[in-house]
């Protein structure tokens, strides 16, 4: 079933109106006419069954018909810090790490980190906007917290609390899945830039409490580094495991 993104205000009114992108998609990409029925997601972890009333120029008329239980969602909380990386490579881990159930992510500079530009803000809104389309696709309830922009020190600060915490680096020495894992519940992993993470900034990560990591034998893209962190995270103590719907 087709899925779409409404206000959450709306949704608990019962009366929903799609309009700008959500609004092409039904009526110019789907062509879905009146009497179809959609899921609709509030990004906080509520679905609801709806039908569509009437399709105009500006906005989609739609009858929320109730809640239905959402399994999208991985019990597993789990952060991605990911270093800011040039161009639109960002984009794709954002949209990996959305399909792949991350609940934050967290983009960071670090020593080897080159900005484009020091002023973020339209690449978040971007990146939100990624995020929710990836969500809906995907089967989510819940869109990821995209997180503004800070310093790899300050992912560091706020790592406490966390079950796990995995500091990706080509020189890492511990296997993830031989460490001790116990009860995971919450992790953060992180991994570097295009020129990776220097000695000093492993050494801060270590004091830290987290446990230096590779991810294997080879030297991976900075991008194919975070998705690959976020899909063994998912795997050791997420919901890869699983069958289908938790099977």
């Amino acid at each position: 079933m087709h899925r779409f993104r409404a206000p959450r205000d709306e949704l608990r009114t019962g009366q929903v109106q799609l309009r700008g992108a959500e609004l092409r998609h039904l009526r110019d990409a789907l062509r879905l006419g009146p009497g179809a029925r959609v899921t609709l997601f509030d990004g906080e972890g509520e679905v609801f069954l709806a039908e569509v009333v009437s399709i105009g120029r500006a906005a989609a008329e739609l009858e929320v018909l109730g809640m239905i239980e959402s399994q999208g969602e991985s019990q597993l909380s789990l952060a991605l810090a990911v270093a800011i990386a040039k161009g639109a490579k960002l984009d794709w881990v954002v949209e990996k790490a959305t399909e792949l159930g991350a609940s934050q992510i967290l983009p960071f500079t670090s020593e080897r980190t080159i900005p484009e530009r020091s002023d973020f803000a339209e690449r978040l809104r971007r990146w939100r906007r990624i995020a929710a389309a990836a969500s809906a696709q995907c089967g989510r309830a819940v869109c990821p917290e995209i997180r503004d922009v800070t310093s790899l020190a300050d992912v560091l600060a706020g790592g406490a609390g966390r079950d796990r915490r995995v500091f990706f680096w080509e020189e890492g020495g511990v296997a993830v899945a031989e460490a001790p894992n116990g009860a995971v519940r919450s992790a953060l992993v992180v991994t570097g830039p295009e020129g990776g993470f220097t000695s000093e900034e492993a050494a801060l990560a270590e004091a830290a409490g987290f446990t230096l990591a590779a991810l294997g034998p080879r030297i991976l893209r900075a991008e194919t580094a975070a998705v690959a962190a976020i899909t063994l995270a998912q795997f050791l103590w997420g919901d890869l495991r699983t069958g289908p719907r938790g099977a």
